[in-house]
């Protein structure tokens, strides 16, 4: 099954800016800068039908481009870190983009894990 999430790419540069902070953490092992993105939505495990239900859904959401700031660096997973994040600051239409990603995903998305509001950062796994 895959595992899905709604996200935005990362330009190239910011990607790149990103990485330039890397380091500090032993045994961390960073994935590449083109990897990066802004999580919107995590879904979940998903089968192949219901996976091929959203992109669908997600092929017709028509948004103009904005800009989307950095505004702090944190990290998930307890005291065993998994992930190193960059926070994003809200913004109107990034809360319009996700809200709307809610309301075309109900028919498809599996209840969300946590609410809505809150996976709005850029994700930068460590594996």
């Amino acid at each position: 099954m895959p595992r899905l999430f709604t996200g935005l790419e990362i330009p190239a540069e910011i990607g790149q800016t990103l990485s330039d902070l890397r380091g500090g953490l032993p045994g961390a092992r960073w994935i590449d800068p083109e990897n990066y993105h802004v999580t919107l939505r995590f879904i979940g495990d998903i089968d192949g039908i219901s996976a091929n239900e959203i992109a669908s859904m997600l092929f017709r959401v028509n948004r103009k481009p904005f800009e989307v700031a950095v505004q702090g660096l944190s990290s998930f997973g307890g005291k065993k870190p998994r992930a190193v994040v960059a926070n994003i600051a809200p913004s109107r239409p990034l809360i319009e983009l996700q809200a709307e990603l809610e309301r075309r995903g109900s028919c498809c998305f599996p209840r969300a894990p946590r609410p809505a509001a809150d996976p709005m950062w850029s994700r930068t796994p460590m594996h």
